[in-house]
């Protein structure tokens, strides 16, 4: 792995992280979608080939859920409520990175899209 797709998967990391963070505090119930979907799109954008996309998108959705849903508990602190919590998150967190995935796969395949149409009124 090259250090750019390092840094690139960290940075996405972090943004995932800084995102749940955000949107739990400052937005209401569907308008989180917007901010995550943004992000997603772009996550695709910089990703290059499928291995990249599959990768980043799933880093991204990931976190995202994850942070999200622990940021967002306020149940028991008993150790039960712990464990199903924690085993909770770490699942739904999955369904996460497969959106992340697909936001991902979505923008990279708009990406291709374009730069074809360009690149085809270039030559005229």
């Amino acid at each position: 792995m090259t250090m750019t797709k390092r840094v690139r998967r960290i940075l996405i990391f972090i943004a995932s992280i800084l995102l749940s963070i955000v949107s739990h505090y400052f937005l209401n119930g569907w308008f989180n979608i917007i901010p995550w979907s943004i992000v997603a799109l772009c996550t695709g954008y910089i990703s290059d080939g499928r291995r990249d996309i599959i990768i980043n998108g799933a880093i991204f959705g990931y976190f995202l859920f994850l942070v999200y849903i622990l940021i967002g508990y306020g149940g028991k602190t008993d150790i039960k409520s712990i464990i199903t919590i924690t085993i909770f998150s770490l699942l739904f967190s999955l369904i996460g990175s497969i959106a992340g995935i697909s936001g991902a796969f979505i923008a990279n395949f708009a990406k291709k899209k374009i730069n074809t149409m360009h690149n085809s009124h270039k030559g005229e």
